[in-house]
């Protein structure tokens, strides 16, 4: 992992549980060279870091987007104890998939496998992409995609799909995601 991080990448971890602005909680993301990846268009991505809010809240997990409130659901424990950069990564993925809530994309489409729907791949990409730029080994990347839901062959094939997004900008399935498909609540904890 990267010795230190710079400041836009610093959350606040004092924060108590409840809603927060997304810069309550990393109050430097503006400054941020990943928002310009998530969000091109200057004043669309003011809107949206105005408008995200993340909600801390919950013992266990990482972080998710509630898709009925819509919000970051921000693990306390996670905010607390979790690696600083690991949780700089997260919000990026997340806030990507706010914005392509926005978009009018499922997160929870279910017609994909979880490394092979495009929504998350690209959040995927996000984090990978700036994490890399922060000086993340490959081993730092797989460890940093590897989680209690997937196996060692799913994260491959996950690594895959964001390293070839980032070469073409081509993300898999997004044709069959763009149609809508049956919406289910979903919150994985």
């Amino acid at each position: 992992m990267p010795p230190s991080l710079p400041d836009f990448a610093r959350a606040d971890r004092s924060l108590a549980p409840g809603d927060h602005a997304f810069l309550a909680v990393l109050p430097g993301a503006a400054a941020s060279p990943a928002l310009a990846r998530i969000v091109p268009a200057p004043a669309a991505r003011a809107r949206l870091l105005e408008r995200a809010v993340v909600q801390v809240r919950g013992r266990r997990g990482y972080a998710f987007v509630d898709v009925e409130l819509p919000c970051i659901v921000l693990s306390e424990r996670y905010l607390r104890e979790g690696e600083e950069l690991d949780i700089y990564l997260d919000l990026l993925h997340e806030l990507t998939h706010l914005r392509q809530l926005e978009e009018g994309f499922d997160l929870w489409d279910e017609r994909f496998s979880y490394v092979d729907r495009p929504t998350e791949v690209e959040g995927y990409a996000i984090a990978v992409g700036e994490g890399r730029r922060l000086g993340m080994t490959e081993l730092d990347v797989v460890r940093h995609l590897s989680n209690p839901w997937m196996s060692a062959a799913d994260v491959r094939r996950l690594l895959g799909h964001i390293d070839a997004f980032l070469a073409t900008g081509v993300l898999p399935n997004l044709e069959e995601a763009r149609r809508p498909a049956p919406r289910r609540t979903h919150r994985p904890w």
